[in-house]
């Protein structure tokens, strides 16, 4: 059997983080020291090396990270990062929703796309000169702004990270496209089957029936999910519907059992059960273990 790092939530991930519920975002300048272990997360990272040298390996490929490299990670690909400098590596780190590529195609047409040309498209490039300066300087006002409170702060930050998608988009298409052959209509259907399963995860989905919907065989669509997610659907069903439930269980005094239909279970006790497998602990616990978590985060 093989054992996939945990999938982490981007508002689960980092307690005491206010994040708007319309615009999850995230922005940081973390340090490796040295290794930063596998994992894997549901939403979109985008990352910008200032100092440091290494390397991160991303679904077994290893790939290099120098003084200026942008790099774009899709949801669920696992990866990790190597330091190889004797001073440790510093980057911003900025983490999204994944809907914010669909929603903003309505105003840049085709954005969706960054999700679709992945296997066919370099996923790093590395600005030099004036545009390398641009980069820079676009990262640094997402800090800025999103460690500020200041009117139209989120608007602020979309507005940014557009400019800095549409930037390395630019960028990657002057690289080599690689001499493989995907199937992008293929790779197309499977994002969106994944952006329709948290957006209905409240449904009684089942397999067969989003395979019908696409046009798809269960075996195919079985596979792909396989190989974008690493888990099989039901396994990814499942995960969804429990982030979604610890979500609640943070964040509201919602009754368990409340939770347990909001989050798309048939019955509390499936709920209950599965909570357990996957959390090691009850919804219960888990609710006094995050409040307290919250509570260490605020006084410190």
């Amino acid at each position: 059997m093989t054992l996939y790092p945990e999938t982490r939530s981007l508002a689960l991930s980092h307690p005491g983080i206010t994040i708007s519920e319309q615009f999850p975002f995230r922005i940081g300048i973390p340090r490796i020291h040295s290794h930063f272990p596998a994992h894997r997360h549901e939403y979109l990272e985008i990352s910008f090396i200032l100092e440091g040298t290494g390397y991160q390996v991303i679904n077994g490929k290893r790939h290099s990270l120098l003084p200026g490299t942008f790099f774009f990670l899709l949801p669920y690909q696992v990866h990790e990062i190597f330091t190889e400098s004797v001073q440790p590596l510093r980057l911003y780190n900025c983490m999204f929703d994944m809907n914010f590529l669909f929603l903003s195609s309505a105003l840049v047409t085709g954005l969706d796309q960054l999700l679709y040309m992945y296997e066919e498209l370099p996923p790093s490039v590395q600005p030099e000169g004036d545009e390398l300066d641009v980069f820079k300087k676009l990262f640094a006002d997402m800090l800025a702004e999103f460690e500020g409170d200041r009117i139209w702060r989120n608007h602020f930050l979309q507005i940014k990270l557009l400019e800095v998608l549409i930037r390395f988009d630019r960028l990657r298409r002057q690289e080599k496209v690689s001499t493989s052959s995907p199937d992008p209509v293929g790779t197309r259907s499977i994002w969106s089957i994944i952006r329709d399963v948290h957006l209905r995860y409240q449904e009684p989905l089942t397999l067969s029936g989003l395979a019908e919907q696409y046009g798809m065989s269960p075996s195919h669509l079985s596979e792909e999910f396989k190989k974008h997610t690493g888990v099989n659907f039901v396994h990814f069903l499942r995960d969804v519907r429990i982030r979604h439930a610890c979500g609640l269980l943070a964040s509201s005094e919602m009754s368990e059992i409340d939770i347990a239909a909001e989050a798309g279970f048939g019955s509390f006790r499936s709920f209950s059960r599965t909570f357990r497998e996957l959390k090691e602990m009850t919804p219960g616990k888990y609710r006094i273990w995050h409040k307290n978590s919250r509570s260490r985060f605020d006084s410190e």
